[in-house]
């Protein structure tokens, strides 16, 4: 199991959490977080979850699927996931997880210290809801391993029903001909503003698009007055972690998930 980061997550990260959450069909609290899920989309893992917010060693896992294994097999759910924003503070949990046989991911937290340089490209544009942009959203998010087809539809179907009329914003660039080769997305909720789903096609690589599309949200995202811009990375794909930190962003911690079959 990979060694665990001892800077706990600032507490805007999680209270961003918690809000978005709020966007999904039911919230039942616990003493240790939340299970979330929504009977719509039972391939989606984000949308049928139990959030781990406290700072707790002596959390278990029995403890955890005590609620979220209920809720789990009502709506038909395979997939057992649990994300623990406080990866620092619950080892104990984390060895049992790892011991069961789930798998272990890990996101580095990065945000915005100060303002992104000016990218020089004048082609970001806001990409409106619509069938145009929910057939290259589809082919974008195939390409961060959502998973079955069925996992892929339903998750392009939380963007289309739930995140985008909850106020999620899209923005890409177009090549000479029209089409959008690479794209990303902006969730501002209460101070925080998340930057998210960012990709450029293959055939469009190394022309600055990703760069462009993250710089020109973080931008809206100061001026509309938002106190701390984040995102998630891949902490072992350096490429990546690199491009965020030559745009400004900075390391704040990790969070970690796991993802197993539901029991029985």
């Amino acid at each position: 199991m990979k060694s665990v980061a001892a800077t706990p997550l600032p507490d805007h990260i999680g209270r961003f959490w918690r809000s978005l959450d709020q966007h999904f069909g039911l919230v039942e609290p616990t003493w240790w977080g939340a299970v979330v899920t929504d009977g719509r989309f039972p391939a989606v893992w984000d949308a049928n979850y139990a959030r781990v917010d406290v700072a707790a060693d002596d959390l278990t896992l029995p403890e955890i699927e005590a609620s979220l294994l209920p809720a789990l097999r009502r709506f038909g759910v395979s997939v057992e996931h649990v994300v623990v924003f406080n990866p620092q503070a619950c080892t104990s949990l984390l060895a049992e997880l790892d011991g069961r046989g789930h798998r272990l991911t890990w996101d580095l937290v990065m945000e915005l210290r100060d303002d992104p340089p000016d990218d020089g490209l004048r082609r970001v544009e806001e990409l409106r809801p619509g069938d145009e942009l929910w057939e290259v959203a589809g082919a974008s998010l195939a390409l961060f391993g959502a998973g079955s087809d069925e996992a892929l539809a339903q998750l392009t179907a939380v963007e289309r029903e739930v995140l985008t009329p909850g106020g999620k914003r899209w923005f890409g660039v177009r090549d000479r001909g029209g089409e959008i080769v690479s794209l990303g997305a902006l969730v501002q909720l209460g101070d925080v503003a998340y930057v998210d789903n960012v990709v450029t096609f293959e055939r469009a690589r190394g022309q600055g698009f990703a760069s462009a599309v993250t710089t020109h949200m973080a931008r809206m995202a100061r001026s509309a007055g938002s106190a701390h811009v984040c995102l998630l990375a891949d902490p072992d794909d350096r490429a990546v972690v690199g491009l965020y930190e030559r745009l400004g962003f900075h390391d704040v911690g990790m969070l970690a998930a796991s993802r197993g079959a539901v029991a029985g």
